[in-house]
């Protein structure tokens, strides 16, 4: 198995977590979970960070069963879809 994060670095607004936590939970999972060949998705928020670390405000990762398999999914259409919906909810 081939497990591919991808991790979002930085802060979001307290104001604007519901929101931004709404989209990314519902509409990108659901758009990733469309890439070919992949099996899983999951998508984690770190409790805590060590000091002087980059912030980490959320992790999504991808399960595929081969590298081929997640090389398809990277050149796939659907992941242009899906960086689209990642910035829709970071604007």
């Amino acid at each position: 198995m081939i497990i591919r994060s991808a991790v979002m670095e930085g802060t979001v607004a307290e104001a604007d977590r519901p929101a931004f936590d709404a989209h990314m939970s519902k509409t990108v999972l659901a758009a990733i979970a469309r890439y070919p060949g992949i099996r899983k998705v999951t998508l984690r928020k770190p409790a805590e960070t060590e000091a002087g670390a980059p912030p980490v405000y959320m992790v999504f990762d991808l399960h595929f069963d081969t590298l081929a398999d997640m090389h398809a999914a990277l050149a796939s259409p659907v992941r242009q879809e899906v960086r689209r919906e990642i910035a829709a909810g970071m604007g």
